[in-house]
């Protein structure tokens, strides 16, 4: 292998890193106006589309990362719920 060639492929990866980036951060932005029964939505269809034997690896890793996302927005959703109920005070439910 050429040095040309080692020179391309590093440009590539590191253009490559960049693209992944700013998908990251674009994922980002759009998982946080989904709400949680969305979000579940989203990784049940992530599940099926990496159980399909015939996905590139480039899919594969955009799956990962957008279920990674996913699963992190859930469980902030789910913590906050869970704060929120912890918060209660349970004599707001006294029937007098």
């Amino acid at each position: 292998m050429s040095f040309e060639d080692e020179g391309t492929k590093k440009k590539l990866s590191m253009s490559r890193k960049v693209t992944n980036m700013k998908d990251i951060e674009a994922f980002k932005k759009n998982i946080k106006k989904l709400s949680y029964e969305e979000s579940i939505s989203e990784l049940e269809c992530i599940l099926t589309n990496v159980q399909d034997e015939n996905i590139s690896l480039d899919k594969i890793q955009i799956n990962y990362i957008k279920g990674h996302l996913l699963l992190k927005h859930c469980e902030e959703m789910l913590q906050f719920v869970e704060q929120e109920i912890n918060e209660i005070n349970p004599s707001f439910f006294k029937i007098d």
